[in-house]
């Protein structure tokens, strides 16, 4: 009886250390994590690069992505050919270059604020963070604490070597528009005249 209770007694607390172990790899594997894209977003300062965007629908766009950080956006689409998306302040100016057609979106009220608005969000108490860790690739789900409404942003780094290498765009409805990055360019000097909006002629009468 007493060597079954010793041998209980054993087991339970290898189950313990093992699970406590495995806690403690997981925090350190996080914190880790949270230090490289840190890093990687202190000495973020421009980007240039290619884009394949998967729509929820399953559609496929592709195109070159702009950013000039804080605050600048270019999405330049070339397939389809007509959609042009910019920002360099308070606006995300969506427009339709084959309609010739202007729509300006609050910038704060876009996923894109996260990034384009301050680029300590780690630090922002108002941003939420959660990290998952799984076969290489380091997974960032931000939000908003305060716009329960806003979609939420999924950044995904591969982990070795650390890169960007997609981002996720979740709705309310829980669809996602993906995004793969492709020969990225970083910290290259990128001309401010991309971030304005085309400039439409006016209509013949």
């Amino acid at each position: 009886m007493k060597i079954s209770k010793i041998k209980s007694s054993f087991f339970l607390y290898a189950f313990f250390l093992i699970l406590s172990c495995q806690t403690c790899y997981a925090f350190e594997k996080n914190k880790s994590a949270t230090l490289q894209i840190e890093k990687f977003f202190k000495n973020l300062v421009t980007l240039e690069a290619n884009f394949i965007q998967v729509s929820p629908s399953g559609n496929i766009s592709n195109g070159i992505i702009y950013l000039d950080l804080p605050g600048k956006l270019r999405i330049d689409y070339e397939n389809p050919k007509d959609l042009l998306i910019t920002c360099k302040g308070f606006w995300i100016v969506i427009q339709d270059r084959y309609a010739k057609t202007t729509n300006n979106i609050p910038l704060k009220s876009t996923p894109f604020a996260i990034l384009l608005e301050n680029k300590s969000f780690l630090d922002n108490q108002n941003i939420k963070s959660e990290y998952s860790i799984e076969a290489g690739i380091i997974s960032l789900k931000l939000k908003s604490q305060n716009n329960e409404k806003q979609e939420s942003l999924v950044l995904e780094f591969s982990e070795n070597p650390f890169s960007l290498k997609k981002w996720i765009i979740q709705d309310s409805l829980g669809e996602n528009t993906t995004v793969l990055i492709q020969n990225a360019k970083y910290n290259n000097k990128l001309s401010n005249v991309l971030f304005f909006p085309d400039t439409f002629p006016e209509p013949n009468n």
